[in-house]
Parts: structure tokens; C-alpha cells; sequence
């Protein structure tokens, strides 16, 4: 009889013990996303910037903001695509990029501001769980679009209200 109740609870922590740790990080991963901004709140403070703790207004004058992870190839091209799009498009913007896992020492030519997030703190308040995250800031610090992945550059210049395809 013992043989089957130790089974039985066996059998039970086997089933139960999983989905408890599926809850618990469907909770943290939730409580995550409700802290991202979303589109048409004003872009919060941005620790790190050379001109201070936020993100200035910067009147018909759009920035893209785009969180990224060193080393990841994903968040390299776009952030490359972007670049690409700043110097040839009729749409002018200022780039950004919040990089996790960088040290200070470490700068992406072309980009207007690089912020360095080596403990990825500055992520995760702003509810980054996928990267590239990349939101679209107006003139006057409101998010206009917010998108996370890689897209091929159709996709961006779309984001960006740029018309027609690329080169």
C-alpha cells in the first residue's frame, strides 16, 4: 500500500511540479510586459543619454529607439538597416540603440546614441523580453509604433512611413 501511495505522489510532483513552473513564469514573463511602453504614451526616461536622463523632445524630428543584445545577429542587421535607412532616406531620424550585455567602451558607428546596458537593467524596465524591441518616437516623445523581431527592410520602411520599396 505504501509502494502505491509513494507512486501515486510521485506520479502527482511529476504533473504538478511542471505546470506550477509554467504559471510561475507565464506570471514573471506577464508582469515583464506590462512594463513596456506602449504606443502613445510619452518614451519614459532613458538612462545613459550623453545629454542627460531622458530622452529629449526634438521638434518633427523622429527617433528610432531600438533594444538589442550583443551578439545577436538579429539585432545587428536591423540595427544595420536602420543605419542604411538614416543615410538614405527621405525620412530624417535620429537611431538609438539600448544594447544588453555591452560595456560603455563599446559604440555602433552611425548610430546617434548608444547606451550601454551590461546588466541589462535598463531592459528589463522597459519590459524587453524578445529582442530587437524597436519603438518609433516622435517629435514630441510619443511612441507612434512599437515592433520586436527582425523584418526585412520593406517592413522598416514601413514602420517608418517611408514609401515605396527598397533599393
Amino acid at each position: 500500500m505504501n509502494r502505491r501511495r509513494l507512486a501515486i505522489a510521485v506520479v502527482a510532483l511529476a504533473v504538478i511540479g511542471p505546470i506550477g513552473g509554467l504559471l510561475w513564469f507565464k506570471s514573471r514573463l506577464e508582469a515583464r510586459l506590462s512594463q513596456r511602453p506602449e504606443v502613445g504614451m510619452v518614451f519614459p526616461t532613458l538612462p545613459g543619454l550623453a545629454d542627460g536622463e531622458s530622452l529629449p523632445a526634438s521638434p518633427n524630428r523622429l527617433r528610432v529607439v531600438t533594444f538589442a543584445r550583443a551578439g545577436c545577429g538579429n539585432c545587428d542587421r536591423t540595427i544595420a538597416t536602420f543605419r542604411r535607412l538614416a543615410a538614405d532616406s527621405e525620412l530624417d531620424f535620429d537611431l538609438i540603440a539600448v544594447v544588453a550585455g555591452s560595456t560603455a567602451e563599446e559604440r555602433i558607428e552611425g548610430i546617434r546614441h548608444t547606451i550601454a546596458d551590461s546588466d541589462a537593467s535598463i531592459s528589463r524596465r522597459f519590459g524587453v523580453v524578445h529582442v530587437p524591441l524597436v519603438f518609433l518616437v516622435d517629435g514630441n516623445s510619443r511612441i507612434q509604433a512599437v515592433a520586436t523581431g527582425e523584418r526585412p527592410e520593406t517592413a522598416w520602411r514601413s514602420f517608418l512611413g517611408i514609401e515605396g520599396d527598397a533599393r
